[in-house]
C-alpha cells in the first residue's frame, strides 16, 4: 500500500487586477482573446507520496486528473506578469469537468510567454518570476509544465491546444518490511536537484540538492509501504547521493540507509526495493548502486537500482 496524498481543496484565485474572459467577450480593437485547451491533462494517475495521506482519505471516484492547473502570462520583453494567474483546482474539476482544462483571456497584441502547470499537492506555488518557480515548505509536488513564447496579432491562433510535459524525476522506495510501532517520519536527502523550477528550461538553476520528511499518519503503522519523492533537475539526468533516514517522533533516527550515485532522469522513476528498518550490511550497501531499466505504463522509463 502507498503513501497517497490527500489533495485538500483549495479556492480558485486571480492575482492582479484583471479578469478572464468569457468566450463571447468582445476585444477592443488592439486586443484579442486567446483560448488555450489543456489536452492531456488527465495523463497522470500518480498520488503525490511526498505528504502525509492515505489511500482511505481519497475518494473512491478520484479521477486521473491532475489536482491544479495554473496558467501564467508574461510580457516576454520585460519579464513583467501580463494577466492575473489563474488556477484550478479538484474542486473545480467536480463542479465542471469540460470547464477545468480550459482557458480564456484578452490581451493586447504583443510578445508573451505563457506556461501552465500542472501538479499534485496541497502547497501553494509560488511564482516570483517565470524563471523562478517554487511551492511552501521546499515542496516538490508531482509536476508538468507547458511553456512557450507567443506573438499575438491580428493573424494570430486564438485557440492553442496545450500538452503538458513532465519535469520531475521521482526515487521511489518500496519497503519489503513493515513500519515499526516507533516510527514518525521518513527522512530523504540528496546531494543534488532541487526545490525551485525554471519554466523557460524545464531545469532547475539551483542544483544544491533537498531534504524532504515524510510523515507516518498512525493507521500505516504495521504497514508495508512505498515512499516517493520528487526531484527538479539541473540537466536530463544526473546522478545523486540519497540518505534515507527513519524517524521517531524525538527526532531521533532509528535507522538510515546510504545510496551513492543514484541515477535521476526527467520523466523517470527510480525504484529501490529491500528493507527499510533494518540495519545494512555492507554487502548490502555494496546493491544499492547500478540500474535496469524496464517500462512503466505510468512513467515513460524506470529505473530500478
Amino acid at each position: 500500500r502507498s503513501l497517497l496524498l490527500l489533495l485538500a481543496p483549495c479556492t480558485l484565485f486571480l492575482l492582479m487586477s484583471c479578469q478572464s474572459e468569457p468566450d463571447d467577450a468582445p476585444a477592443t480593437e488592439g486586443q484579442c482573446t486567446v483560448s488555450f485547451s489543456v489536452s492531456n491533462y488527465r495523463q497522470i494517475s500518480f498520488d503525490d507520496l511526498s505528504a502525509a495521506g492515505t489511500r482511505a482519505n481519497v475518494p473512491s471516484n478520484h479521477p486521473a486528473t491532475l489536482a491544479h492547473l495554473l496558467l501564467a502570462i508574461y510580457d516576454a520583453e520585460k519579464g513583467e506578469m501580463a494577466c492575473p494567474q489563474i488556477l484550478r483546482n479538484y474542486e473545480d474539476y467536480k463542479s465542471n469537468p469540460d470547464a477545468y482544462p480550459q482557458f480564456s483571456v484578452t490581451l493586447p497584441y504583443g510578445h508573451y510567454r505563457v506556461l501552465v502547470l500542472g501538479y499534485n499537492g496541497s502547497r501553494a506555488c509560488n511564482i516570483t518570476s517565470v524563471n523562478q518557480i517554487s511551492w511552501e515548505e521546499n515542496y516538490v509536488p508531482n509536476t508538468f509544465l507547458y511553456s512557450e513564447e507567443i506573438t499575438l496579432d491580428k493573424d494570430a491562433n486564438l485557440n492553442r491546444e496545450i500538452t503538458l510535459k513532465h519535469v520531475v524525476a521521482a526515487f521511489c522506495l518500496t519497503a519489503k518490511d513493515a513500519n515499526p510501532a516507533e516510527l514518525k517520519k521518513m527522512r530523504f536527502k540528496s546531494s543534488a536537484g532541487g526545490t525551485v523550477l525554471d519554466a523557460t528550461s524545464g531545469f532547475t538553476p539551483l542544483n544544491s540538492g533537498r531534504t524532504s520528511d515524510i510523515v507516518i499518519p498512525s493507521n500505516h503503522i504495521g504497514v508495508i509501504d512505498t515512499f516517493t519523492v520528487y526531484y527538479f533537475l539541473p540537466e536530463e539526468q544526473i546522478n545523486s547521493n540519497l540518505t534515507v533516514q527513519a524517524i521517531d517522533k524525538n527526532d531521533k533516527v532509528l535507522n538510515e540507509k546510504h545510496f551513492n550515485d543514484v541515477p535521476l532522469r526527467i520523466n523517470n522513476l527510480t525504484i529501490w526495493e529491500g528493507k527499510l528498518f533494518e540495519a545494512s550490511s555492507p554487502d548490502e550497501e555494496a546493491h544499492n548502486v547500478g540500474i535496469s531499466l524496464y517500462w512503466d505504463t505510468q512513467w515513460a522509463d524506470t529505473l530500478k537500482i
